[in-house]
């Protein structure tokens, strides 16, 4: 009986330490994704006027295009 004790508690730790490695993951891909549209951000600030509209953009439109990520498939013009 004991031993069968032990092996659940085994279970329930390792489910535990899988959770808690799981959260941690998730955190760090959150603060990666992060970093990305700050870089994002200065890289685009960092553009004269003339640069981003040759790339298409306006510049009260990076807050939004860096909040959009890597993924501009979306126009939020509608075109």
């Amino acid at each position: 009986m004991i031993t069968t004790h032990r092996a659940s508690e085994l279970a329930q730790t390792a489910d535990l330490t899988s959770q808690v490695s799981a959260f941690f993951k998730r955190c760090w891909h959150a603060y990666q994704e992060w970093r990305r549209r700050q870089k994002l951000r200065a890289t685009l600030y960092g553009l004269q006027d003339r640069d981003l509209k040759d790339i298409g953009i306006s510049r009260c439109e990076i807050d939004y295009l860096s909040l959009m990520g890597t993924d501009w498939r979306i126009d939020p013009r509608g075109q």
